[in-house]
């Protein structure tokens, strides 16, 4: 239980950390006026300002289906173990 949880976390980081971090380039990229490093940084910091929360609340949307459901790696269910029937079996009487 302990192992999903930490898991979890850890999925929830890197997901956030990824789509904030690839959107925010793309972002960054398409402005096009932006010839200075001051006007890139404050267009950074309105971004972040703006978003920051969409993308905290997404990712841990995402990674609690994903680690309830057991989608993501590491938070697989482990398979339930088959029962062994207790039949004894029956000694064949010869003719």
């Amino acid at each position: 239980m302990i192992k999903k949880l930490i898991f979890g976390l850890i999925w929830f980081l890197l997901i956030f950390m990824v789509s904030y971090l690839a959107t925010g380039v793309i972002v960054l990229f398409h402005i096009a006026d932006i010839r200075s490093n001051q006007a890139i940084y404050e267009a950074a910091q309105a971004f972040r300002n703006t978003y920051i929360i969409f993308f905290a609340i997404g990712a841990l949307i995402l990674s609690l289906i994903g680690t309830v459901a057991g989608i993501l790696p590491g938070t697989e269910k482990k398979p339930r173990a088959k029962k062994r029937l207790s039949v004894e079996k029956k000694a064949r009487k010869k003719k």
